[in-house]
């Protein structure tokens, strides 16, 4: 007799602990959730008290310091702040992927042929 009662003991209750599983983990993510979006979505590790740690503090080479990012150059050109708050900027090469080749500026796409863009100024086309 003892065995009915504790099947049915165990079957009562693991939908229990599911759903008590369950709503715990709901729980952790809301959370975890929370405390990113009150962070404004990044963590606090390795960041100094200025926040700016992750920012680099020279410009790469060819490229040049300016005041603000709507000083950045256009189509096709790299933009980012430094860690003193100044941008850089600098013109970034585009070429064609390996196997395909540069389409024209102002030439369709030929028939038989598949065309893509890599940026505002570059076609490229592949056999």
């Amino acid at each position: 007799m003892k065995q009915p009662a504790l099947r049915s003991f165990l079957c009562i209750n693991v939908p229990l602990l599911a759903r008590i599983k369950n709503l715990l983990t709901v729980i952790a993510v809301s959370v975890v959730l929370s405390a990113c979006a009150s962070s404004g979505g990044t963590s606090d590790f390795g960041n100094s008290a200025s926040g700016n740690s992750s920012r680099v503090s020279v410009c790469k080479a060819g490229d040049r310091q300016i005041q603000s990012s709507s000083q950045c150059l256009q189509d096709d050109a790299a933009c980012y702040q430094l860690s003193n708050n100044q941008w850089c900027t600098g013109e970034r090469g585009n070429i064609c992927p390996a196997g395909s080749s540069e389409l024209p500026v102002g030439m369709s796409c030929p028939r038989g042929k598949r065309c893509f863009s890599v940026s505002e100024s570059l076609r490229c086309t592949i056999s």
